[in-house]
């Protein structure tokens, strides 16, 4: 029986395990942004969860508290290696890669990344303690080392909610912590609704919420007013008559049968988010954008979902679900000055879930890598191990 950041838990029904294949070494990963040591858990998973009861509200409880987080580590783990990885197939077109790092008897944590479209990196490892976690990275379908690349059949919200559990099931992890930011956070709260009693805490960073106004700042103009320097070459490739809407004019470019074509979109789609994604701009995100491989998967994948409304039943579908998850332990981490997720969404998530814990960072932007973004997400995820440990 595993213990955790929840009341209670419902029972679970074994699926069969899934096929998967294994290379003696992982293959390289895709270019990817920088990101900046740990108590052994000993079979952690077996122990892992706290309720939101045991916080206190006593003036001394909330000293005690502020003292406890002020002692918590909030500087990046080092770079640790996989010592698991292999390629599940999860339908008949598409395979994702996975591994697996830190300490295998640890406390298990899935990691979601953003786009969708952009895959894993090295780096992304990096916000757990190795020594603690058994950290689990995947590419989502289309995505980094999954093939087929940027596919857009059976590629859906709903297909990757499925693959969460999938990959779970083939791990043999009965529940698992989940870590998720930007898109990441919109497939967190997508599955974490969907599975709520195979979850144990949950961090979310740059909130998205994929709601029309959200995609409407972003896409047609909003965020233009703060980069119009980046917002021209994304502007200029569309043609006057097809301004009216831009996601729905890219997705045109972007399936089209000419591969120059897409080629030429993608890059622009791309380097539209690599150049607003930090407070100030970073360089090496900057030079992602360039990469035709990572562009293409990048650009075709985010667009056929943004296209698609994010295959929602609703715009507001992930906060209308919030009671489902409304007891386990969360955290929020949000930049002020997020441009590609604004702060509204993140704010909205805060009122509409005061349970969960909110950090908003005063100096920094969208991405995980920005300094006082990763400390906060460190620091979730140290608390979240020392509730896991009492």
């Amino acid at each position: 029986m595993i213990r955790a950041l929840r009341a209670t838990s419902s029972p679970r029904t074994p699926t069969p395990t899934l096929p998967t294949s294994r290379r003696p070494r992982p293959p390289p990963p895709p270019p990817a942004p920088s990101a900046a040591g740990g108590r052994r858990g000993l079979g952690c998973h077996l122990r892992c969860r706290a309720t939101l009861a045991a916080a206190t509200n006593a003036p001394m409880g909330q000293l005690q508290q502020q003292h406890q987080e002020q002692q918590l580590r909030k500087d990046l783990y080092p770079q640790t290696e996989p010592y698991d990885f292999g390629f599940l197939k999860v339908s008949g077109v598409h395979t994702i890669y996975y591994e697996q790092s830190g300490n295998p008897q640890g406390h298990p944590v899935v990691f979601l990344h953003g786009g969708p479209g952009a895959g894993t990196s090295p780096g992304n490892r990096r916000f757990f303690d190795p020594e603690f976690f058994r950290i689990v990275l995947f590419d989502q379908r289309g995505a980094g080392r999954s093939t087929p690349h940027a596919c857009l059949e059976e590629n859906t919200t709903w297909d990757l909610v499925a693959d969460i559990e999938k990959l779970r099931e083939h791990l043999g992890i009965p529940e698992w912590q989940v870590f998720g930011g930007s898109w990441g956070s919109t497939l967190a709260l997508a599955y974490s609704e969907s599975h709520p009693d195979k979850v144990t805490g949950i961090v979310l960073r740059g909130i998205f919420l994929l709601r029309k106004k959200e995609l409407d700042w972003f896409y047609e103009g909003g965020a233009a007013a703060i980069f119009p320097d980046a917002w021209e070459p994304f502007r200029d490739f569309i043609p006057e008559d097809e301004r009216n809407c831009f996601i729905a004019a890219y997705s045109k470019r972007l399936t089209s049968s000419d591969a120059d074509v897409q080629a030429e979109a993608a890059k622009r789609w791309t380097m539209w988010e690599m150049m607003t994604a930090h407070l100030i701009q970073n360089h090496e995100n900057i030079k992602r954008g360039e990469d035709d491989k990572f562009s293409l998967a990048f650009a075709r994948i985010e667009n056929h979902y943004f296209v698609n409304k994010g295959f929602l039943p609703s715009d507001s579908h992930l906060l209308d679900n919030v009671d489902k998850i409304r007891h386990i332990k969360a955290f929020i981490v949000q930049g002020r000055y997020d441009v590609c997720c604004p702060m509204m969404s993140a704010w909205d998530l805060h009122k509409a879930w005061p349970e969960a814990e909110f950090k908003m960072v005063p100096d920094a932007g969208h991405s995980a890598n920005e300094v006082g973004v990763a400390a906060e997400l460190v620091s979730a995820n140290e608390k979240l191990k020392s509730m896991f440990t009492k």
